[in-house]
């Protein structure tokens, strides 16, 4: 019938059970990019020997009790990498940290911007 306007009510309703999970997911998406950002920062900071410091430097993904919806991002730093000189892993990040700050400061440079993520998404879940 012309003028008439049909919704399809299950496609519909699956939409907005979609839409909190869609925006943790645009969170998400971008709480990794300032990740990404801090990594890169932290490798430019970090004073360089071999290099093996500066490679270990990493993004971490872990999921929580409700892997769906929500996940843990870290940067470390330390380990994975094997140093070439000692033949270990890289396990002395927290010490080079303590006395020359390459994650501190990192950490300063995007942490603007990560609470405006978050308060963002915050506002959209009381809305």
């Amino acid at each position: 019938m012309p003028g008439v306007i049909k919704y399809n009510f299950p496609d519909d309703i699956q939409k907005i059970y979609d839409l909190p999970q869609q925006m943790l997911q645009a969170g998400h998406d971008a709480l990794r990019i300032q990740a990404q950002l801090m990594q890169g920062l932290a490798q430019i900071y970090v004073l360089v020997d071999t290099g093996s410091l500066r490679d270990s430097i990493r993004i971490e993904e872990v999921p929580t009790r409700d892997s769906d919806f929500a996940r843990s991002i870290r940067v470390r730093a330390g380990g994975y990498v094997t140093n070439p000189r000692t033949g270990k892993l890289v396990d002395y990040a927290v010490y080079v940290e303590a006395k020359s700050p390459f994650m501190a400061p990192a950490w300063a440079e995007v942490r603007g911007q990560v609470m405006d993520v978050l308060e963002h998404l915050e506002e959209q879940r009381s809305t």
